[in-house]
């Protein structure tokens, strides 16, 4: 990935810092990004490579197409995009109203596809290999109890990747996705820290344990790597084995 140049959404912890830190290990030159403003990491990244950093909310309408025109602005092309930023605001099923469906959806899957047709307007007929890799999740395929509206993004995160890569495989842009399974970030933080699941979690993961940050980055960069000229439409599920593993009939005691 040396020289290549790469903006990546909600990046400035998790799995997005993750990818990011990925991206410039390997060589790459970055954007990221939050809706926040950034304390230190355009700092951090900025010991490893090239690292700008552009405030704009994904969710909302101008924010995708403000910060693609800010990251090629100070990169000068954009070779990768990496739909990442997203959020999680279900509860009990009989208390999910309008709003948390909207700021869901404007996030996980608005916000990708406007990301997404920004960066096809900004990519040259003859840039080399340009690409787009979103962030999906295994909840793309399985459903989790009290998950309904996230579900239902991830999923269609799902067949925006299938959609973008038939549209826009004229002109020669791939697109990809990951698919994390359960992994330590900010977002399950509350859920991992209650007593007893992460120990159920472990004991469910074929692999025998949660995933990592980094476990995602590697992937992502791959997706978006020459050794991936011939991969679109494609969503690569990094979860320990669990979206390979049926029901166990074992009795544990």
């Amino acid at each position: 990935m040396a020289g290549r140049c790469v903006c990546i959404s909600g990046s400035t912890h998790g799995i997005g810092y993750a990818i990011a830190e990925a991206f410039a290990r390997d060589g790459a030159r970055l954007v990221i990004n939050s809706h926040l403003a950034d304390t230190d990491a355009v700092a951090r990244m900025s010991a490893l490579t090239e690292c700008h950093f552009v405030q704009a909310d994904l969710s909302s309408v101008d924010g995708p197409r403000a910060f693609i025109e800010e990251a090629k602005a100070r990169l000068g092309r954009l070779d990768t995009l990496v739909n990442n930023a997203g959020t999680f605001r279900d509860t009990d099923f009989a208390d999910l109203d309008a709003s948390r469906f909207e700021q869901t959806f404007n996030l996980n899957v608005r916000g990708y596809l406007l990301a997404a047709q920004a960066f096809g307007a900004v990519v040259e007929t003859d840039q080399t290999d340009p690409s787009i890799v979103c962030v999906g999740s295994t909840n793309s395929l399985a459903a989790e109890k009290n998950s309904v509206i996230y579900d239902a993004s991830k999923g269609a995160v799902l067949m925006l990747i299938r959609s973008l890569a038939v549209t826009l495989a004229s002109r020669g842009i791939r697109v990809n996705g990951v698919g994390p399974g359960i992994v330590e970030t900010p977002l399950t933080a509350a859920g991992l820290a209650t007593p007893g699941v992460r120990e159920a979690l472990d004991g469910q993961i074929p692999l025998g344990r949660i995933g990592r940050p980094v476990d995602i980055g590697a992937a992502a960069v791959f997706l978006a790597s020459a050794g991936a000229s011939y991969i679109t439409g494609q969503m690569l599920y990094i979860d320990g084995g669990i979206l390979a593993n049926q029901m166990s009939w074992e009795v544990r005691t």
